[in-house]
């Protein structure tokens, strides 16, 4: 049984777990459950370091491009899809008395 991790495969995981983080991070966000969203986005920025050390490390090595292009287009959208949930609608913060987004913590 051969162990040795072959680069292309260890990328392609790493692309595949943050499309499935995304997908997961969407669910959670349609569901209210923004510490999930927030785990999980902490997940992806360890995944996406890794993945920077390597292009870093090893520039040749990376996955099709047309898969690669397709899985960051699916997690640019579901990113937007979970902004567009986390913004208050307009008037929101006028209807919330004692409300401070300014409390409001950036990832």
């Amino acid at each position: 049984m051969n162990h040795d991790k072959n680069p292309a495969d260890e990328v392609r995981r790493y692309y595949t777990a943050l499309e499935g983080a995304s997908h997961a991070m969407l669910d959670a966000a349609r569901a209210g459950d923004w510490d999930t969203v927030c785990r999980l986005e902490g997940a992806c920025t360890v995944v996406i370091a890794r993945l920077r050390r390597i292009r870093r490390e090893q520039p040749a090595i990376d996955i099709d491009p047309a898969e690669r292009l397709r899985i960051l287009r699916t997690i640019v959208a579901n990113d937007a899809e979970v902004r567009r949930i986390a913004q208050p609608l307009p008037g929101f913060y006028d209807s919330q008395p004692g409300w401070c987004p300014a409390s409001l913590s950036v990832h």
